[in-house]
């Protein structure tokens, strides 16, 4: 009887130690600003997330052997219309990219596709929050003929120490999107081909 105890305390102990623990990722939209110094190209764009992504569970490194989970592109969404809207001024979501009758309807100029990865880790051994998260972010541009026209990719990064994760353990994960949702912002409104 004491060794079925000893049994199931340890298949408990594994099974926890084998969960992810969730965590969101979406960061706080005021810092999500246009420059003073930045010009927006006041054009109507649109992008496209499928409902499959939106829907996609990410599971990666986080501390003391343990791992986080979290909805990548659901946490992102709003992240990246915010930063459209500050680059093209209307930005519009669409449901079909092949909607050529959509496109044309609504006079969009450009599509949008994020493509979107994410890795994370920690330093420390006796809690889970990752100290280091970081987000691979390429927006693929295309023409309303589906004719790419620019491709960009940055990462961004987040990193904390264990005094600001014991308020907030997605810290880091909110960190890194705003980090590389603002270095899209910048590389669009850099990007020459974009304003013709």
């Amino acid at each position: 009887m004491a060794l079925a105890k000893i049994l199931a305390t340890i298949a408990v102990i594994l099974t926890l130690a084998g969960c992810a623990h969730p965590m969101g990722i979406n960061p706080d939209l005021s810092k999500i600003a246009l420059p003073d110094t930045a010009q927006a190209m006041h054009k109507h764009v649109a992008y496209y997330i499928s409902d499959t992504m939106l829907q996609t569970e990410v599971t990666s490194g986080g501390g003391g052997g343990d791992k986080v989970s979290y909805f990548p592109y659901r946490d992102m969404e709003l992240a990246l219309y915010k930063m459209l809207s500050n680059v093209f001024g209307e930005v519009t979501r669409l449901k079909n990219p092949l909607d050529k009758d959509a496109l044309a309807a609504t006079k969009i100029v450009y599509l949008i596709t994020p493509q979107i990865s994410t890795t994370s880790s920690s330093s420390s051994a006796l809690t889970w929050p990752p100290t280091h998260f970081s987000v691979d972010l390429t927006c693929i541009v295309s023409d309303a003929g589906g004719k790419e026209v620019v491709s960009k990719k940055v990462v961004g990064i987040g990193a904390a120490e264990f005094s600001e994760f014991k308020k907030d353990a997605s810290i880091t994960g909110r960190r890194a999107v705003e980090d590389a949702v603002l270095k899209m912002q910048q590389a669009l409104l850099a990007a020459p081909l974009l304003r013709e």
